[in-house]
């Protein structure tokens, strides 16, 4: 019995010590990236190499495995909720960066990662006590992201919304029409603003979800708050599938900046008017 104890001791020491080796190859490879497209910026290349493509990819992979890793230990999980916040920060990036440069549908793994971190992380630790110190900084980095992506879908979906506005005035010819911005300009602003949205609502669930595994949370996965962003971001990654097939035209990537808005403002009220922790 105490032979068995010992062993699954050792065992939790190896998982530990793979997720902080995984934790440190990760910092090395999206180091060797950063040096790698900065020597490269005399080249005058508009996109990364494939050698950096490699190096980010290397990088995020071996977060991913020290994530899985550390939500493997058991006891305190202050290390676990700080590589959450670090997956879930390069999570958004990696889906931001990738659809503003290349836009490929391999990028829509990221949000169902994010979903399914979110589901872990409901039951991981719950009732708990872990650290004042990240508590808190798990906290913070999960409202400044719910911050951000409401301030981002209000700015694409007044985009969209004057886009909308404009072709209707537009098809009537009225002469108020030359007065908003450029068509071309309002549908710029409204795709890259969804984009960093979806970012920014991916790196907001992910950390939610630590931050529900607390004792004292008492937010749950049938909060409204929760269930409109998993609806707000479901229909995020259809909007981005169809876009990526070409079956979605300018006026539906408006009219789904303007729902992505009242979704964003709906969830915020609910937080709102219904009690949490």
């Amino acid at each position: 019995m105490l032979d068995g104890a010992v062993h699954f001791t050792h065992i939790l020491s190896l998982v530990h010590l793979i997720a902080l080796v995984c934790l440190v190859c990760a910092g090395v490879a999206y180091c060797a990236a950063a040096v790698s497209r900065w020597l490269g910026l005399d080249r005058s290349a508009e996109r990364p190499g494939p050698r950096v493509g490699w190096l980010l990819g290397i990088g995020f992979a071996a977060l991913t495995v020290s994530l899985v890793a550390s939500m493997m230990e058991s006891g305190p999980h202050d290390f676990a909720y700080a590589v959450v916040g670090g997956w879930a920060t390069a999570a958004a990036l990696h889906f931001a960066l990738g659809f503003l440069t290349a836009p490929t549908r391999v990028l829509l793994i990221l949000p169902v990662g994010c979903l399914a971190l979110l589901l872990a992380l409901t039951g991981f630790a719950r009732g708990e006590v872990v650290g004042a110190g990240s508590s808190r900084a798990i906290g913070i980095l999960h409202s400044v992201c719910m911050a951000s992506h409401l301030a981002v879908a209000l700015v694409a979906g007044g985009a969209g919304g004057l886009y909308l506005l404009a072709v209707r005035q537009l098809k009537r010819a009225n002469a108020r029409a030359f007065r908003l911005p450029p068509l071309p300009l309002l549908e710029r602003v409204s795709e890259r603003g969804l984009v960093i949205a979806t970012a920014l609502l991916m790196a907001g669930l992910a950390t939610g979800g630590a931050a529900m595994s607390h004792g004292g949370s008492t937010i749950h996965l049938s909060h409204p708050a929760v269930v409109i962003a998993l609806v707000s971001l479901t229909l995020l990654v259809l909007l981005f599938s169809l876009r990526l097939a070409g079956r979605l035209n300018r006026r539906g990537l408006a009219l789904v900046a303007v729902q992505t808005m009242a979704l964003a403002m709906l969830s915020a009220l609910a937080l709102q008017l219904v009690p949490h922790g």
